[in-house]
């Protein structure tokens, strides 16, 4: 089945709708980009036309197909050990200092992976606190909070499977020690041992809803390569709401190709993306 081209006027209803749902700013001239992510979608419904699939999301609030909607049009590029210089810092010395500045962190150490996609980052971050915990006395405990707006990506990091060629790990024995190689229909992949799988609580959050079910105040808190899919006014809403849920000393992640630097907040900048709650 054959879907027409979208209209200027159905491609900016369209986006209204994402923005509204998700705060993503698609822009003009991306016609094509939406095209490809929902075209499939159209087929499945048995649409041909744009503003068909447009009276379906309107009609009676349909939030069912809203939430694929929002499920197709995020980016979900991720992997293990992605930007690995802030996991190498975390493990050359930052770790050690917000343990030293937040005392209630040396008896649990709250973290949020708060746009985890299918799970890698927030799994990268439990294989680096359980390798910190295993050589040094000063942690008693951890958690991770990991959430993602995808439901999709969400049911991939539940399952916690990868293709070991995908693991990209820094040193061969963290395969043996965190991952179960499979066998049969399963070889070439492997899955998250429950050692650090049952440290990780998955939720289904969007960023700018009203309320975040996330224990607080946090020590780290990882929003990488997020950003940049906000307006300036949504990121300022965003990183303002993030510097209240850490507490003094914690620290925030951003992605490489996100910024702050148009934007008023109260974190001490240590470079590379990291930045520190330093009142």
């Amino acid at each position: 089945m054959r879907t027409s081209a979208i209209s200027e006027r159905t491609y900016q209803n369209l986006c209204n709708l994402i923005f509204r749902y998700s705060r993503i700013s698609l822009g003009t001239g991306r016609e094509g980009l939406l095209a490809s992510r929902l075209g499939t979608r159209l087929g499945k419904l048995g649409l041909e036309t744009w503003e068909s699939y447009l009276e379906i999301l309107n009609e009676g609030k349909n939030m069912e197909e809203i939430d694929i909607l929002i499920d197709l049009v995020s980016t979900n590029h991720t992997q293990f050990f992605r930007e690995p210089s802030h996991f190498q810092r975390l493990n050359d010395g930052l770790l050690a200092q917000v343990l030293q500045d937040c005392p209630q962190a040396r008896q649990e150490l709250r973290c949020w992976s708060a746009a985890t996609s299918s799970g890698e980052e927030a799994y990268t971050l439990a294989i680096i606190l359980s390798e910190f915990i295993s050589k040094h006395s000063s942690l008693a405990n951890w958690i991770i909070e990991a959430s993602d707006i995808s439901r999709k990506a969400l049911q991939r990091a539940e399952a916690g499977i990868y293709p070991i060629k995908a693991l990209h790990l820094p040193r061969p024995e963290l395969l043996a020690r965190y991952f179960q190689r499979g066998s049969g229909p399963f070889e070439g992949q492997c899955k998250v041992k429950s050692q650090i799988r049952d440290k990780i609580r998955l939720k289904r959050i969007n960023l700018f809803q009203d309320f975040y079910p996330i224990e607080q105040p946090l020590h780290l808190v990882f929003c990488r390569n997020v950003l940049i899919y906000f307006q300036p006014e949504s990121q300022g809403q965003l990183v303002a709401r993030l510097f209240g849920m850490l507490a003094p000393g914690g620290l925030l992640f951003i992605g490489h190709s996100d910024s702050l630097v148009h934007l008023q907040h109260g974190f001490l900048p240590l470079g590379g993306g990291i930045y520190r709650r330093s009142d």
